[in-house]
């Protein structure tokens, strides 16, 4: 698949998770949807894991081999890199408590778990939004000017 049709595809996918945490995250702490929070907590890990191991073997290998001798391209996508790292630690977090809403466990803070939910998909949607404005625009250009 083309790199960017992939990369249009995982952020539509990405953002659809967004979109459902901020449902989950709406809906503290009296209106719970346990059956969505527990597939959440179920799919998010490994979701989280999947696009990113792809965004860097197929999106991040194919700008470097056409932008290799660029020393700017090779920091952004080390810190590209290690944004996939922070969220996917994130996401482990996120399991752990999305688990236990789905369980209807009470002790669960309801505005601690709002604000992590909160914290993550504004993180995942701002690390999108770069990445279409840099990384898709350098795709379409495929040249070493980055302005990012």
């Amino acid at each position: 698949m083309d790199p960017l049709a992939w990369l249009a595809s995982a952020h539509h996918d990405q953002l659809a998770l967004c979109d459902s945490l901020e449902a989950i995250a709406d809906s503290l702490p009296e209106e719970i949807n346990r059956e969505t929070c527990a597939y959440a907590a179920r799919m998010i890990g490994p979701m989280m894991r999947d696009l990113h191991a792809g965004e860097e073997q197929r999106v991040f290998a194919w700008i470097e081999q056409r932008i290799a001798d660029d020393a700017s391209v090779h920091a952004l996508l080390e810190r590209l890199k290690y944004e996939h790292c922070e969220d996917e630690c994130f996401a482990e977090e996120l399991t752990e408590m999305l688990g236990r809403l789905g369980a209807a466990d009470r002790t669960v803070n309801a505005e601690t778990a709002g604000y992590m939910l909160r914290g993550f998909f504004t993180s995942v949607r701002r690390h999108i939004s770069f990445e279409q404005e840099c990384l898709r625009s350098m795709l379409v250009r495929r040249s070493g000017e980055t302005s990012c």
